[in-house]
């Protein structure tokens, strides 16, 4: 399993329960009916139903970052950031 951290704990789905900066690890990977990139994250919830009565399962990739990636001080690490909060907003 590897870790990832998470950046974007914004508008989750009902019963959710990522935190931002978080550090999680990947039980299994796979491409959703969305053509999604999906991560089941261990020790957490990992399915449930929106508001609108979707169902789903796992959570979107573009969600989390390397923690390699992540250096506090690096300008690479907070565009990387800043381009995952943008993504969200559309």
């Amino acid at each position: 399993m590897r870790k990832v951290v998470c950046i974007n704990a914004d508008r989750l789905p009902e019963g959710a329960n990522l935190i931002k900066w978080e550090e999680y690890l990947i039980e299994r990977e796979f491409i959703n009916e969305l053509e999604q990139k999906v991560f089941i994250i261990s020790g957490i919830n990992n399915k449930g139903t929106t508001k609108l009565g979707m169902r789903w399962h796992g959570y979107r990739a573009d969600r989390f970052i390397s923690p390699d990636l992540l250096d506090p001080t690096s300008m690479e690490s907070e565009e990387l950031i800043k381009e995952s909060e943008l993504a969200d907003i559309s």
